[in-house]
């Protein structure tokens, strides 16, 4: 049986707890040891004479904001799973405050200290007068003044009419990278508090210069979404991924799930909705795609079949949100083809596809949605496939989708038995990249916006009850938000592309001092000139790689106009003459070049599966990149002259209420192109997208 719901707070039972005869009289209210969940904003504005509240106990998870107690002075939110208290700031009356046993930091006691001005103690320890005076004095105006120097002499120039907000979210990246660097405040014991207060500030800065954009004191044209989200709404460089707005309407026809009516079942823990879709679910565009004509000349060459040709067959609309018909809006983030349990080497014809509140897994051979996972106010940005036993016997393997979102949790689902079957709270920020190790088919590693990655042996569900062990093994701290992450235990290394750069750690976390920190920074060609106007900008902002080959590696580098491939051992050789104290820092030699979009849209990632020697790539125009790596799988001299697609796959054509879009429409109408998969065999290509499309496209072998 599902458990049975968390006790919900009512008017009626803080009366009863008080012995009050109105809110507004209530002066102190214990609701500690309720399991509660959430906090109702409207029923809390009631009290405003509240001075002392206690919520201890409890399993909140965010503090909502304006709840209106302008009073309060004593609050206990102790043994919660509350991961940042920025919110407290709404109580400014506030001296008395216990927060243990919640996963925050040290830095999160003084950003308290520092954002209170009448806080006397934090768990029982006093706060010393001259102690929040420092923090004032050093991390308040005088680290304002040092931000805002910096930003009137070097950087506010280069916020100029015509760019697109891609070049501004790069050079905001910039600004508050080299204000890290260079403006010192505090000890190194309060480096994260420094930290925290030059983004914030920086992005008020940047923030009121956009305002003045708007106002029309400047004019900028812009791709992207200034609507950014973020769990703790603070750090420009912890924010949730956003993209380009949607100006498109569809017609009735888009495959919707809201059309359909689906069976519900139930998880084990009784919140997830589990929609079992029928067979009539999945009508595509099919009908008004304009075909190609037949090509008298061939297509381009790949490496697995000469003829190999591409129809789009489907497009569908199947993460909306609660099922809302007119949701163009949802970003679905990434998308994988389900490995064959039997042959892992293999892919099924399934793919999973997240983003927003749901998972959908599709079939593309028929274009149908056949199972759809949801869970209410997650955001998805992450997923992965896990081959493991379905039991300690190891004689059946079974595939299992691993899901994390914006709560920092991971979520496990197992869809042969229709079952999300456990949930983990594996990080305090968003999750943002997954990876499962090579050879330790249970390992799991996760990266989040809180700048870390972790390492979880996952235990196999023991049945009949999915009965699960999720214990942590090893943690790192990369410099900057981890975004994607390879792995070459053979060299004991892991490697991360995050927004400053590409770092290698290493790997074995069975050494007692196994390095927390990175030991290698990989570097790459600077671009001369890379924004719209002429300002150049310096980015090492790498929002994706992925393997080639054993040796080779293709990184993308936000900006740079190509995909670089280069070779790690080539690389790594190099690191041997190199005698240092401390991180080394390596040169890439790229080997080759693959040209690609010259946009600054980032978050679009790229994928070739193993064995079938084709990367494929999105864009911010819906168009998708295939090029023929083969000749570059063992490369380590470097390639002349850039290398072109061995092939462009173009948005196809297709009429949308009454509007037809093609490769000739506006950019600004085009989607952008998140996340794209192949199949093993190379016959689909499905792509997901910033406007809550999924596209697919199928070979065709008879060109005529």
């Amino acid at each position: 049986m599902p458990p049975s719901p968390a006790p919900q707070v009512t008017k009626e039972l803080i009366l009863q707890r008080t012995d009050c005869k109105q809110l507004a009289d209530v002066k102190k209210l214990d609701l500690s040891n309720l399991g509660l969940e959430n906090i109702d904003g409207n029923l809390f504005s009631q009290m405003p004479n509240l001075q002392d509240l206690n919520l201890s106990k409890n399993k909140l998870a965010a503090f909502p904001e304006d709840l209106g107690l302008g009073k309060l002075q004593v609050l206990d939110v102790s043994e919660n799973n509350l991961r940042s208290f920025l919110s407290l700031a709404q109580f400014q009356e506030l001296e008395q405050v216990n927060i243990h046993d919640n996963p925050y930091t040290a830095a999160d006691r003084e950003q308290l200290t520092f954002l209170l001005p009448k806080i006397k103690s934090v768990d029982g320890d006093t706060i010393q007068d001259n102690h929040r005076q420092y923090l004032k004095r050093v991390f308040g105006t005088s680290l304002e003044e040092k931000v805002e120097l910096l930003w009137e002499t070097q950087y506010k120039s280069l916020f100029k009419k015509s760019q697109s907000a891609g070049v501004q979210r790069l050079l905001q990246d910039q600004f508050i990278q080299r204000a890290k660097q260079k403006i010192q405040a505090g000890p190194a014991s309060m480096a994260q508090l420094r930290d925290w207060r030059i983004e914030t500030i920086a992005s008020k800065l940047v923030a009121e210069q956009d305002l003045k954009i708007a106002r029309g004191e400047a004019s900028m044209s812009s791709k992207r979404s200034h609507e950014e989200s973020s769990t703790n709404g603070v750090s420009s460089e912890a924010e949730a991924p956003s993209k380009k707005p949607r100006n498109v309407t569809f017609n009735d026809k888009v495959v919707n799930a809201a059309e359909k009516s689906s069976e519900t079942v139930t998880s084990r823990d009784g919140r997830v909705k589990v929609d079992l879709l029928p067979k009539t679910l999945g009508r595509t565009l099919a009908k008004k795609v304009v075909p190609k004509p037949a090509s008298k000349k061939p297509s381009p060459t790949l490496s697995k079949d000469s003829t190999a040709d591409y129809e789009p067959s489907h497009i569908l609309q199947c993460h909306s949100l609660k099922n809302n018909r007119d949701d163009m809006k949802t970003m679905v983030w990434k998308c994988v083809f389900e490995p064959n349990p039997d042959k892992t080497e293999e892919s099924t014809s399934i793919v999973a596809t997240c983003g927003g509140e749901s998972v959908c897994l599709l079939d593309c051979r028929t274009g149908k949605v056949v199972q759809k996972f949801s869970q209410p106010k997650e955001d998805f940005f992450c997923v992965v496939w896990m081959t493991i036993p379905l039991d300690d016997k190891k004689e059946k393997m079974t595939n299992i989708l691993v899901v994390g979102g914006k709560k920092g949790k991971f979520y496990l689902i197992h869809p042969q038995q229709n079952i999300w079957y456990a949930e983990h709270e594996a990080h305090r920020r968003d999750m943002c990249s997954m990876v499962v190790h090579p050879d330790q088919p249970t390992w799991l590693y996760t990266g989040s916006y809180d700048k870390t990655i972790r390492l979880w042996d996952i235990s196999p569900p023991k049945l009949p009850n999915y009965e699960c062990r999720i214990k942590k093994l090893a943690e790192w701290s990369p410099p900057s938000i981890p975004l994607h992450m390879l792995l070459f235990p053979g060299r004991n290394l892991l490697l991360a592309a995050c927004r400053s750069g590409c770092f290698g750690f290493k790997l074995n976390h069975k050494e007692e001092n196994w390095k927390k920190t990175y030991t290698t920074e990989f570097t790459f060609p600077k671009v001369e000139k890379c924004t719209e106007d002429g300002q150049e900008v310096e980015t090492e902002f790498m929002d994706n790689m992925t393997l080639i080959s054993p040796d080779v590696i293709a990184s993308k580098l936000v900006g740079h106009g190509c995909i670089y491939l280069w070779n790690l051992p080539g690389t790594l050789k190099r690191s041997a003459k190199i005698k240092v104290q401390g991180p080394q820092t390596l040169k890439v030699q790229p080997v080759a070049h693959l040209e690609w979009s010259e946009t600054f849209i980032d978050y679009i990632y790229f994928k070739m599966w193993p064995g079938y020697d084709v990367l494929v790539c999105g864009d911010d125009v819906g168009n998708t990149w295939m090029y023929d790596v083969s000749k570059f799988l063992t490369r380590k001299l470097p390639e002349d002259t850039p290398v072109p697609p061995a092939q462009k796959l173009f948005w196809p054509d297709c009429t949308w209420n009454g509007t037809r879009l093609s490769k000739e429409s506006d950019k600004d109408e085009l989607p952008s192109v998140n996340d794209i998969a192949i199949s093993s065999t190379g016959d689909f290509i499905v792509g997901v997208t910033d406007c809550n499309l999924v596209f697919m496209w199928r070979k065709n072998k008879t060109v005529e």
